[in-house]
């Protein structure tokens, strides 16, 4: 099956589109730490640090993973 370049093109939009939107997710330390391959400790050291943001949800602290990658992990054009 061919893809002609317009089709292609389209479907690189589509995933721009996607990854340029503002989602959020959830996660609690220990599968923030599993998510990116660290320990627990490496967590709290960005924590504590000031590297990544926890919030309060009711009793538990949560992590924004999309943001984490987005601060720790930036790849430059």
């Amino acid at each position: 099956m061919t893809v002609s370049n317009d089709e292609l093109m389209e479907e690189l939009a589509e995933l721009k589109w996607q990854l340029t939107q503002d989602r959020h997710v959830w996660k609690r330390a220990e599968n923030v730490a599993k998510h990116f391959d660290v320990s627990l400790g490496t967590v709290k050291s960005w924590k504590r640090r000031g590297l990544i943001t926890g919030y309060k949800h009711d009793k538990i602290v949560i992590y924004d993973v999309n943001a984490i990658e987005r601060d720790l992990f930036q790849v430059e054009n």
